[in-house]
């Protein structure tokens, strides 16, 4: 494939992009998957350089906004994978803390074995 040819499938590729996943059509998003998305650009914005320079009385509302997000989902039931691992990106912080072991958050790890059938 030549340059060319990978340039005329680039507005392809974004709109792609831009798709929900396959099997998301008409499908009704969780209660957790909706705090979810409104969790991850606020987040994203409040604990990056992007915030950088905000007067406290500003960026301190925001971040108290995005842990109330986040309090939210952990105390939402997961109904399917997807909300559990959008659960495991809010605990760990996109990987950047450890999770809980089950004696500090039994309810996510019961929400885990629910999730696989009950199995230990």
């Amino acid at each position: 494939m030549k340059r060319r040819d990978l340039m005329r499938l680039a507005p392809a590729a974004l709109v792609a992009g831009a798709a929900p996943p396959a099997g998301a059509v008409g499908v009704e998003e969780t209660p957790v998957m909706k705090l979810f998305r409104e969790w991850q650009p606020l987040h994203q914005f409040v604990c990056t350089s992007a915030s950088a320079g905000m007067p406290d009385e500003e960026w301190n509302p925001l971040h108290d906004r995005v842990w109330d997000i986040a309090d939210r989902i952990f105390a939402t039931p997961a109904q399917t994978a997807q909300d559990f691992i959008a659960k495991v990106i809010c605990h760990t912080v996109w990987g950047e803390h450890g999770l809980p072991d089950e004696g500090q958050n039994p309810s996510l790890w019961a929400e885990a074995r629910a999730l696989i059938g009950g199995a230990a």
